[in-house]
């Protein structure tokens, strides 16, 4: 077994794994445990638990409820060299599933969404959230955002960290953590759908 491979159990034993290898890259600067660092699954960078930064990775018990997240290696000058899978920063799960090329970070966040909350394919499109605005301002925008569309998804869907659906244009498909209001994913929808107004869907 080399240096980046680890059986594990879950998210909490391949953060550790990237903890251990962290420290013998910050004790050696060699060359091997670089390589053997960026091989190791961890949070990526934009992806909910990543900004504890390198001193304090997220531990069990740090969220309260299963919160969809991105783990991530880097297999360059590999093409496709980055490797994500989804998983759950609440109980622990990891994806059997990784994804390497075109849409893999949308895959894994997917994937992390059936497990954290299944149905989110089947929840409408619904209108951008409001963004930019000074705080006082955004607060009331976001407000006024849930009172529209907040009574089309399940009953606690928001509170509960889940995901919205928003329609995008073709080249602004990434799916974006911390949007919704909540705290959950922004998901891309297919273009091919958008919202009425009053939250009613309709294809194009």
């Amino acid at each position: 077994m080399s240096a980046s491979e680890v059986v594990t159990d879950g998210l909490w034993d391949l953060l550790a794994h990237e903890r251990g290898l962290r420290i013998v890259w910050r004790t050696q600067k060699t060359e091997e445990s670089r390589k053997a660092l960026n091989l190791c699954w961890g949070i990526w960078i934009t992806s909910p638990g990543s900004r504890f930064g390198d001193d304090r990775l997220p531990a069990a018990g740090d969220w309260k409820q299963c919160t969809a997240t991105v783990l991530s290696r880097d297999h360059y000058p590999a093409p496709d060299h980055l490797e994500y899978r989804g998983a759950c920063l609440g109980c622990g799960w990891v994806s059997d599933h990784t994804h390497r090329g075109a849409k893999a970070e949308n895959l894994a966040v997917e994937d992390a969404h059936d497990h954290t909350h299944p149905g989110w394919r089947d929840i409408p499109v619904v209108g951008s959230p409001p963004s930019g605005d000074a705080p006082a301002a955004h607060n009331k925008l976001v407000g006024v955002w849930v009172e529209k569309w907040a009574p089309l998804l399940p009953d606690g869907w928001l509170e509960r960290g889940g995901p919205i659906r928003t329609r995008r244009e073709r080249h602004a498909t990434r799916h974006v953590p911390g949007r919704a209001p909540g705290g959950g994913y922004d998901l891309a929808a297919d273009d091919t759908v958008r919202e009425e107004d009053g939250g009613q869907l309709c294809l194009l």
